[in-house]
């Protein structure tokens, strides 16, 4: 063994500095946008399944309200408080439809045997299916908003709107639509 005075020293890894104005490498977004958009294919998949075409509605209208406004950290910036306070309002709404229609929809599987129901089973399947639908909501919820930043650093405003709705609106209906096969 070397004596503390012959012995090498490493020196640390130099950061690499970007040049002035030139912003991070962009990531792949492709993963995220496949996940957005089997999150709101499950939550077509168990709307269609489970609970009548109105419940489908509101969670349609949920998620277009959602992908309206743009509710990341990223899109947040570029408004006045005022504004983004209701920008987060409309999505904390669209998630709030998606959520209860969710929950609906999953809270229709304990009405099967309504004669043989105890009330303390039944209060814990409300329990469980509603988080099950606040769950899937809020991960549909935050892929949308880090899609939607995602987006943003590369188009506008508008078309990363309308690419969001498409994403969501296209999930739902491939999930609505093997719903329909299955029943």
């Amino acid at each position: 063994m070397n004596p503390p005075t012959q012995r090498r020293r490493r020196s640390a890894p130099q950061k690499r500095l970007r040049p002035p104005g030139q912003t991070a490498t962009r990531r792949p977004f492709f993963g995220l946008w496949l996940v957005c958009g089997l999150l709101y294919a499950s939550a077509g998949l168990i709307l269609t399944a489970l609970a009548g075409p109105w419940v489908w509605l509101v969670a349609a209208l949920g998620t277009v309200i959602q992908g309206i406004t743009l509710a990341g950290p990223q899109a947040l910036q570029r408004f006045r408080w005022l504004t983004a306070n209701l920008l987060v309002l409309g999505s904390i709404v669209g998630a709030g439809a998606l959520a209860a229609a969710l929950s609906i929809a999953l809270n229709h599987l304990g009405t099967d045997d309504l004669d043989e129901l105890a009330l303390g089973r039944a209060v814990a399947e409300v329990v469980l299916y509603s988080l099950l639908a606040v769950g899937l909501a809020v991960l549909c919820s935050l892929t949308t908003a880090a899609l939607g930043d995602r987006l943003l650093r590369r188009n506008r405003g508008s078309r990363t709107s309308l690419l969001l709705v498409l994403t969501t609106l296209l999930g739902i209906g491939v999930g609505g639509g093997i719903g329909l096969l299955l029943v």
